[in-house]
């Protein structure tokens, strides 16, 4: 269930190169190409992963996810796109990578912002007033429905 995420250094060039459609949506919603609401639909229907500082287990009950402290004391459940984006600094603290849902993800940040692939500029950090009003959409949606209704 758990794998140890790989940091390779990529060239300057590549860096704003997308791995996936979730970083293309990032990058497109950046670029003005695409609404936030299609932007956020997109991550919250992608897989992505966060990283712990154990080995996750099918049968354990509690998991402890890298959290972060950014701009003002506040704290942002750290997510990733892709295993490259995953800096060295936070693979030291926390080496063990656990797949979920996007819009899981959002669920389970509970009260906290949430930063994707942070330290990195394919990402976003979203504070935790953005990701309640996220998971009230999400709350508000059918199972399996799209978020921003497309």
């Amino acid at each position: 269930m758990t794998e140890q995420p790989q940091n390779s250094e990529q060239p300057n060039e590549d860096i704003m190169t997308p791995f996936n459609d979730v970083e293309r949506a990032i990058v497109e919603g950046s670029e003005g190409k695409l609404s936030n609401n299609d932007v956020l639909a997109k991550i919250a229907s992608s897989s992505l992963f966060f990283l712990s500082t154990e080995k996750i287990e099918d049968k354990t009950q509690n998991v402890m996810p890298l959290i972060l402290k950014g701009p003002e004391e506040q704290h942002f459940l750290a997510l990733f796109t892709h295993p490259e984006r995953v800096a060295q600094q936070f693979i030291d603290s926390a080496p063990y990578a656990v797949s979920i849902p996007g819009a899981e993800a959002f669920k389970q940040a509970g009260s906290l912002g949430v930063a994707i692939n942070p330290g990195h500029p394919i990402g976003l950090m979203l504070d935790a007033s953005n990701v309640s009003t996220i998971q009230g959409l999400l709350a508000d949606e059918p199972e399996g429905q799209d978020p921003a209704g497309a």
